[in-house]
């Protein structure tokens, strides 16, 4: 039997506060298939990075159920990879070795992951900076890094929290480009948690839209526009009743990001 690549059905998060229960995310139900690149965006604290790390394994959650290829979600898994909004990346470790450090942690076969790093370092355009340090690269260069660093082990999930977020607007595009161009090219599922509407409509097949605290889904948007996708059509009128659909929902809530 083919299981969805993320199955969430009625979860809910609660977090205690100084004896006060606070619910991050109510009844939030999903599914999404093999292969979909989805978006998730809402407003600043509507529990968009809780639903990333309760999906990544690295916190519990209170009611409901997550499941990841028909598997339960009962702790970190090996068949997931995540990229945050700092690369943190060891800077006592070059990039090659920075980016084998999961396989490292995983006890995987050396010489084979050594050969995958560097094919992975190609791929996001550092294949000439394998033997600097984390200090030596961009900003840009450290989240490729870290990108390859979360692709190193084969995961089927690619969960990223706003990966883009502390780059400036002209280097952010050209991460977009090249992070579809790699979507393209390896076809893994992608849950990226973004504040940009336009980053989101730009690079999902779907935009899932959050409401205010507690997080709960209120649109699932699929976006139909061509692939591979230039930035030219963030200039489409396609592109531009994406953005104004999403703008609409959270104006009408009272919050916009």
């Amino acid at each position: 039997m083919n299981h969805p690549a993320i199955e969430i059905r009625a979860l809910t998060k609660r977090y205690t506060n100084g004896g006060e229960a606070l619910v991050a995310l109510q009844s939030f139900d999903v599914t999404v298939e093999e292969g979909a690149f989805v978006a998730v965006v809402g407003p600043s604290g509507c529990g968009k990075s809780t639903l990333l790390k309760t999906l990544g394994g690295l916190q519990p959650y209170s009611e409901g159920s997550v499941a990841i290829r028909g598997e339960p979600v009962r702790g970190p898994r090996k068949d997931i990879g995540i990229v945050f909004q700092s690369p943190v990346l060891f800077p006592w470790r070059t990039v090659l070795q920075n980016v084998l450090l999961p396989a490292q942690i995983l006890r995987l076969d050396p010489a084979r992951h050594a050969a995958v790093a560097r094919e992975l370092l190609a791929l996001v355009g550092l294949a000439d900076f394998a033997s600097r340090y984390p200090w030596e690269l961009s900003g840009g260069m450290q989240q490729r890094a870290a990108l390859a660093r979360a692709l190193v082990n084969d995961p089927t999930l690619l969960l990223m929290d706003e990966p883009f977020g502390a780059l400036d607007a002209m280097t952010r595009e050209h991460m977009n480009v090249e992070l579809q161009r790699i979507w393209l090219e390896r076809r893994k599922t992608v849950l990226l948690i973004t504040h940009s509407i336009a980053e989101a409509v730009y690079l999902a097949d779907r935009v899932l839209v959050m409401s205010p605290r507690p997080g709960r889904l209120i649109d699932d948007i699929r976006i139909d526009l061509p692939r591979p996708r230039g930035l030219e059509v963030m200039a489409s009128p396609e592109f531009g009743a994406h953005v104004a659909h999403i703008r609409a929902l959270f104006n009408l809530r009272g919050g916009v990001d």
